[in-house]
């Protein structure tokens, strides 16, 4: 005679089965988002660098603020290098090229 339903040993085993993926999956994505989030202001940083290059290069400005997604970046030459500041998490952050 064939069985009908499914057994609760194949039940727990389903439940162990999505608990553990879940439980491996669930970090790892917010780990992402967190490494997505940081290279995006570090990209928009590098953005503002250029910004501010080539308006050293046109105007000859020394300084200046770019806002990029709402986050000031403020940049500053120098002589040899630009750098600009600006806030990521709560912190102070620079990046100098």
């Amino acid at each position: 005679m064939g069985q009908q339903g499914i057994t609760l040993v194949e039940t727990l085993l389903a439940v162990v089965i999505l608990f553990f993926l879940s439980s491996t999956i669930i970090p790892l994505t917010y780990n992402m988002k967190q490494q997505i989030a940081v290279q995006k202001v570090q990209a928009h940083a590098a953005e503002a660098a250029f910004i501010g290059a080539l308006k050293y290069a046109r105007y000859g400005e020394y300084s200046g603020i770019q806002q990029i997604d709402d986050t000031l970046f403020s940049w500053v030459y120098d002589g040899s290098h630009i750098c600009v500041m600006f806030e990521a998490d709560g912190l102070e952050e620079e990046l100098c090229v």
